[in-house]
Parts: C-alpha cells; structure tokens; sequence
C-alpha cells in the first residue's frame, strides 16, 4: 500500500433554510454527476482546522468562522492499494456569497431531499452519521474500481 493521503471533507449546513452545500462532481469517470462535500489538501506545517476552512473559502467563496471535526474516514482504493484518510468537517456558522471556484457545481440542496441525489459512495455511508448532528465517527471504507464501496466499518466513538 502506497503512503495514504491526508484531505479534509467539509459540509457546510444552513441552519435557516435547512440545506447543506454539495458539489456535484463534473470530471469524468466513475464519480460523474455524483454530490460530494468539499474536499481539500491539509499542508505538511498547516493546522487541519484551518485547512478545512481554507479549503472551504478556496472552493465556494464561503467565509467560515468555525469548522467542527465530526469524524476520520480511511478510504482503500481496493485496485491500487492507495489510500486516502479524510478529516470529516461541518459548520454552520459562515457568511459570504456562494461563488463556483472548482470544477463542478456548486448547490444548496434541501436536508429532506439529499438521500434522492446520487451521492458519491463514501459520502452517502456517513451521511447519516454526520446528520445526527452529535456523533464523533470513525472508520475505514474500502472501495472498488468504480469507487464504490464494498466493506465499511464506520462506528460511533462517542456522543456529546
């Protein structure tokens, strides 16, 4: 196994509206048309709090006051043995105006409506970990070529 990787993966929530940012995935390949949360390289020297927030500016123009560490996810690329970890973020305490600064698409989607998107498999095996809003996660997913996963163990390590 290759040295693993080590990004954040942050959703932003609209506690006014009761809509979470997704970006659907524009690059082709497996993950096409696929919703995913905002995903972002961590500096060798750089805290991860902060790259989390930084990441989320660089990509949606949003200005994040406070990002909340809600889990750690290993992903294994089962075809190549790579590995990445993410640094699970949310927050919901931000201001600005949403502007598209990555490829893909950019959208607030409605809480009641994200389990009809097609949602990249890892995401759509914590969401409902991270919508209860008070669980610290943990956990590996293994995924296939087609980025699909095939064996998940992600568990509860706490609850506040």
């Amino acid at each position: 196994m290759s040295n693993p990787s080590i990004q954040t993966l942050s959703f932003i929530f609209d506690n006014k509206t009761d809509h979470i940012l997704f970006l659907q995935i524009a690059e082709d390949g497996s993950l096409k048309r696929k919703h995913t949360g905002l995903k972002g390289e961590i500096g060798i020297a750089e805290d991860m709090n902060a790259a989390a927030i930084r990441n989320i500016q660089e990509s949606s123009g949003l200005i994040v006051s406070e990002a909340v560490l809600r889990g750690v996810v290993k992903t294994i690329q089962a075809s190549t043995g790579s590995a990445t970890v993410y640094l699970v973020y949310e927050s919901s305490k931000f201001s600005g105006t949403l502007e598209n600064k990555i490829s893909g698409q950019l959208k607030w989607v409605d809480i009641l409506n994200i389990f009809n998107l097609q949602m990249e498999s890892l995401v759509q095996e914590i969401m409902p970990n991270l919508l209860d809003g008070e669980s610290f996660f943990e956990g590996s997913v293994h995924l296939n070529e087609q980025d699909e996963v095939v064996n998940s163990n992600i568990r509860i390590c706490n609850t506040f």
